[in-house]
């Protein structure tokens, strides 16, 4: 009975996430938003054609500047992703734990990037409750940070000292690439844990399926740009590319990754691998490249899967593309690309 409940439960989840996932902008929305000739004209139609009027709701006047409108953009996806988060935990169940994990990772490189500078004020006014009430870090001492030095004291007494501590200790000392690639590890080393623990059978391995594609997509861009961007001579010997222990690659297939002769070599062999069907083979960055199979393999997972809480992390990374392809139009248009060039931007995928 007990066991009936909870999937019960699980399923509200899912009902949640398809529920949003009808919410999404369209073909015919995104094209809207490219021909619009300003960004108060983009943001008026987000404002009143889309589900994104929301977070326009508190903006006085008629004119919208590009940063304040990105600024609604991601507040919207954050707020999505928190609204199903709270659900979750409220049922007593256990994924939103890696969202506020990867929340409190989200802040500290925030707060990393901007070392010396003091434009990262801000940070903690546009989480929702969710992330900002169930913080482990403490997002204003981090914000005050101004070196690595402030950064790590700031981290004391959480779980991330004991990280930190090794980059600080290294002898190739910080760097925010290093930091990014440690917490990440952490995270999906974690993400694994969890699902192990509160998940068995298809569940389990369709989860660890997920967690494995994220962490992959990740590895597969940091060897890319590294065999891109630097020489021999001058690959970083230390946190130059993430790894994790969290994936589907095979250790051969690893290997050869890293042993590549070149960007396009990399390509290669992810094109031998599961995710090689997915792979778009053209001469964009490569960031467009990992998040189209990923976008893939969400939809996928939106229209299949039978397991709710793979639905709600796969719409979760269908909304992190849509707000991205929404800044990628705010910025066309803030530059003046027409509407043709603005649209060859955005991660899309055909769903007829």
């Amino acid at each position: 009975m007990g066991r009936a409940i909870s999937a019960l439960s699980a399923n509200a989840i899912s009902a949640k996430a398809h529920a949003m996932y009808a919410e999404m902008l369209t073909e015919t929305d995104y094209e809207a938003l490219a021909n619009c000739r300003t960004v108060t004209e983009a943001a008026g139609y987000l404002k009143s054609h889309t589900a994104y009027g929301q977070a326009f709701s508190s903006f006085g006047g008629t004119k919208f500047h590009r940063a304040r409108v990105e600024a609604a953009i991601n507040r919207r996806m954050q707020e999505r992703i928190a609204s199903l988060c709270t659900c979750e935990r409220a049922l007593g169940l256990t994924l939103h734990r890696i969202f506020l994990l990867r929340a409190d990772i989200d802040c500290i490189l925030l707060c990393a990037d901007y070392l010396d500078s003091d434009s990262v004020g801000e940070y903690a006014v546009h989480l929702p409750p969710f992330f900002r009430d169930n913080a482990e870090v403490d997002v204003t001492v981090l914000e005050r940070a101004r070196c690595p030095e402030d950064l790590f004291r700031g981290l004391r007494g959480t779980r991330y000292a004991p990280l930190t501590e090794k980059i600080e200790n290294s002898v190739f000392g910080f760097s925010v690439p290093l930091l990014e690639n440690t917490l990440y590890e952490y995270l999906y080393t974690q993400a694994k844990e969890t699902v192990e623990k509160n998940f068995s059978g298809r569940e389990c391995a369709d989860l660890l399926d997920f967690f494995r594609m994220r962490a992959d997509m990740k590895t597969v861009e940091s060897i890319y740009r590294q065999k891109r961007y630097f020489t021999d001579d001058l690959v970083p010997q230390e946190g130059g590319y993430f790894s994790s222990c969290v994936t589907s690659f095979t250790p051969k297939e690893m290997e050869a990754m890293r042993r590549a002769p070149s960007a396009e070599a990399v390509l290669d062999t992810v094109a031998a691998t599961r995710y090689g069907k997915y792979l778009l083979r053209d001469d964009s960055i490569i960031e467009r490249k990992t998040q189209l199979i990923m976008l893939r393999m969400n939809e996928k997972n939106m229209r299949y899967s039978t397991c709710p809480q793979l639905v709600m992390l796969s719409f979760i990374g269908i909304a992190e593309n849509e707000a991205r392809n929404v800044t990628h139009i705010i910025e066309g248009i803030r530059y003046g690309l027409p509407p043709e060039e603005i649209l060859t931007h955005l991660i899309q995928i055909d769903k007829t």
